[in-house]
């Protein structure tokens, strides 16, 4: 079932357009029981136009259609389907009156003898032909309620099959409304389906990153890892640092009272203790990278000058010596491996881009699997698929399979790099989300089927409309705040 779609509702079936039914939604009979005359909830409102759940009101028809098609479908009637049909009735009211609205401007009419074909189903019999018995038998107050539902219906689905298309009424086998697609966009579309590739792929997760390699680089540079205790205070303006410094320098105040006076504590926490306290972390705080080497270097209880950080002005504290990394530490190598996955993630993909080329340069004189193996690398195929970036549903799309390369039908460097490879020609190391990759292009083909379902195009469309209504500034929107005030106390 389709979300925030209308004017599907030739599928809606309305067996009986007459009142919305407390049947259907048993469990909210209570609580609708307890709002009061004149005080019901607005959901929202469409160019001013309230959007409330009363009796008789286009909200409440669509609660009561779209419950009874969740029922039909067989649906369970629970407190997340009750919510479900109340936010597409709500849209579809949305839309119906945005629609209506356009309609409107045009001066447009629904003719009597249209409402009256879309009568006859009401009023037929069990082989499905009309029944003037079933007609005499209605009262007048039902066949004119259901004569004003289907003309206000179809003062809207006006616009949306003008618009859309429909799929009841068709001329040539082509739908009587809505834009159309040409013979040559659909050949276009076609010919973009035809030229489908099949690869073999050899994928390197930077996540397997051996931890020997994160120690290598610690070791290199231990001195990121050296963790300090320092106390900060931290002010908004130089003026304000400098007239903290002073008072300090002249023992005027101890460096716990500023803090308490002065610091806004943007780097610790209430006492004033640093809480990042790692070299680099330090450094990402300061406005000039050079200035770390005058808070490292502060001896014990010593206080260092006026320092620019990222928020402002801070005045540094050592409280002890500085503690070196052990790297046989687990806390140790954890710091490490977030390090570097967030600060040196290049030496990762340098890392594995090596591990690729070397692969290739084996892969290109054996067999690809093979070498795929001994480099450690996780081989498999991807099946044949067009070049289709985003993986629009008008033409074939790509599947990652047991690959691993999630979104990779939104890497452009990935897709160009794919469809850029001659037959069995291996590509360069590619970086794919958190993977590097190598492809093989080892098979093409065309899809059985290269007929183009041009009905899609229609529901871009459609689609976009909705998506431009129910954003628009004419619709005010309190559907979740009213809800759950009212319908899940």
């Amino acid at each position: 079932m389709k979300k925030n779609t209308v004017y599907t509702l030739g599928s809606l079936i309305i067996l009986l357009i007459c009142a919305f039914c407390f049947v259907v939604l048993p469990a909210f009979e209570g609580r609708a029981s307890r709002q009061q005359s004149g005080d019901t909830p607005v959901f929202g409102k469409y160019n001013g136009k309230e959007i409330k759940y009363e009796q008789g009101s286009d909200f409440a028809d669509y609660v009561s259609q779209y419950g009874q098609m969740y029922q039909m479908y067989g649906q369970q009637l629970d407190q997340s389907a009750y919510y479900q049909i109340f936010s597409q009735a709500f849209n579809a009211t949305v839309m119906k009156y945005a629609y209506s609205e356009a309609v409107e401007k045009t001066g447009y009419e629904v003719p009597a003898s249209a409402v009256t074909r879309e009568m006859i189903p009401y009023f037929s019999d069990e082989n499905g032909n009309y029944s003037s018995k079933l007609y005499k038998s209605a009262s007048d107050e039902a066949k004119l309620e259901i004569k004003n539902a289907l003309s206000s219906r179809m003062f809207a689905n006006r616009f949306y099959n003008d618009n859309f298309g429909s799929s009841t009424e068709v001329f040539n086998l082509d739908a009587l409304y809505g834009l159309k697609s040409s013979e040559s966009e659909k050949a276009f579309f076609a010919a973009a389906n035809k030229n489908m590739r099949g690869f073999d792929v050899a994928v390197y997760s930077l996540s397997d990153y051996p931890l020997e390699e994160k120690l290598k680089f610690a070791r290199q540079n231990e001195a990121k890892f050296n963790s300090y205790d320092l106390y900060l205070i931290t002010v908004e303006d130089k003026s304000t640092a400098e007239t903290v410094a002073k008072r300090l320098a002249n023992n005027e105040i101890t460096f716990e009272d500023a803090v308490t006076e002065y610091s806004q504590n943007n780097y610790s926490n209430t006492e004033g203790k640093l809480t990042n306290t790692y070299q680099y972390q330090i450094e990402n705080i300061l406005e000039n990278k050079e200035d770390l080497a005058s808070i490292t270097s502060l001896a014990k209880d010593a206080v260092s000058g006026i320092i620019q950080t990222t928020s402002g002005f801070s005045i540094f504290k050592c409280a002890n010596d500085v503690t070196k990394p052990d790297f046989d530490s687990e806390s140790t190598q954890r710091i490490v491996s977030s390090y570097i996955s967030n600060y040196e993630s290049s030496i990762i993909e340098d890392y594995f881009t090596a591990k690729a080329n070397d692969f290739i340069k084996e892969a290109k004189t054996s067999d690809f699997a093979a070498a795929g193996e001994k480099s450690g690398a996780k081989v498999s195929s991807i099946e044949p698929f067009p070049l289709n970036y985003g993986n629009v549903n008008v033409l074939g799309e790509f599947n990652a399979g047991d690959s691993g390369l999630t979104s990779a039908e939104s890497n452009e460097n990935f897709m160009s790099k794919a469809f850029s490879l001659k037959l069995n020609e291996i590509s360069e190391p590619i970086v794919v989300g958190n993977n590097i990759v190598v492809l093989k292009f080892t098979k093409e083909s065309s899809p059985e089927d290269d007929e183009i379902n041009s009905t899609l195009f229609a529901s871009y469309d459609e689609d976009a409309a909705n998506e431009a209504i129910m954003g628009s500034d004419k619709l005010t929107n309190d559907f979740i705040n009213v809800y759950f005030q009212n319908f899940l106390r």
